[in-house]
């Protein structure tokens, strides 16, 4: 039986990928993917770099996003050291591919001090990038010009509780954790720990990509209330139609599942 047969008869028995099939799931909202990386990073061109610091094609992330049904993907840059012409590229693919993409801009807190400020108002006035991406605890500096903008912050923490002070003393910034708290399930105990923080926060949302242990997918759907939860797939390189897959066997309430996989990221960002 081949790939297309198979699907066929997935969907014509109700089999276990009735609910994605060949063109995308069939939804009446719009699904927006919230954590999605494109563009160059430090090692563009070299061969047997790690991938997440050579080139993530945009292109690649629309034919993934268009087999599972994704509308929209939030794009931003790959590993670079300092990101001023990376977030130009992110904007760029944001008017190529005009509805298909959000862009955030990235920053680091340390190769960019003092700059960070300028550059982010650029980016967000002119631009029209939506959001910052980090992989550190954001600075001062960082957390003021993001107030200033009303923009959020996606944040891959390197643990959660350094994170929690700042998300608690900035209750007019709104911050997203990636990864429910750990890349891969890495550490178990921080999806517990971003779950629970997550409930005392009314700032904080949780991001659900590249969880491994899907145990604590699970109980933040039923800990969490569902506008806490956004749907991302770490795409390209952790595949869009996996992660998608993973919400669906949620099997959350219609309503609920429309919050986590569109809503609540467009509220987020004013669309």
């Amino acid at each position: 039986m081949n790939r297309r047969d198979f699907l066929r008869s997935n969907l014509v028995l109700g089999g276990p990928f009735a609910a994605v099939g060949a063109a995308g799931p069939k939804s009446t909202h719009r699904i927006v993917d919230a954590h999605c990386h494109a563009g160059k990073g430090l090692n563009y061109g070299r061969e047997g770099a790690a991938p997440w610091t050579t080139f993530n094609d945009p292109a690649w992330l629309l034919r993934q996003a268009k087999e599972a049904g994704i509308d929209q993907s939030v794009i931003f840059p790959i590993n670079n050291v300092t990101y001023e012409k990376a977030n130009e590229e992110i904007a760029g693919y944001v008017r190529q591919y005009p509805g298909r993409f959000i862009g955030f801009a990235k920053h680091d807190p340390k190769t960019e001090a003092g700059r960070i400020r300028s550059r982010l108002t650029r980016e967000v006035r002119e631009l029209g990038l939506r959001g910052l991406k980090l992989h550190a605890v954001p600075s001062p500096e960082m957390l003021e010009v993001v107030a200033d903008l009303h923009i959020p912050i996606l944040v891959h923490p390197p643990q959660v509780d350094p994170c929690l002070e700042v998300i608690r003393t900035h209750p007019q910034i709104d911050f997203i954790l990636a990864h429910l708290g750990s890349f891969a399930s890495k550490d178990w105990q921080e999806h517990v720990r971003a779950i629970e923080a997550a409930k005392r926060l009314p700032n904080l949302y949780l991001e659900t990509s590249s969880v491994v242990f899907f145990p604590y997918l699970e109980r933040a759907a039923r800990e969490l209330p569902a506008e806490k939860l956004l749907f991302g797939s770490d795409g390209p390189l952790a595949d869009p139609r996996v992660e998608l897959f993973k919400i669906r066997l949620l099997k959350l309430p219609p309503e609920k599942e429309t919050l986590v996989l569109g809503g609540n990221i467009r509220r987020l960002l004013r669309l």
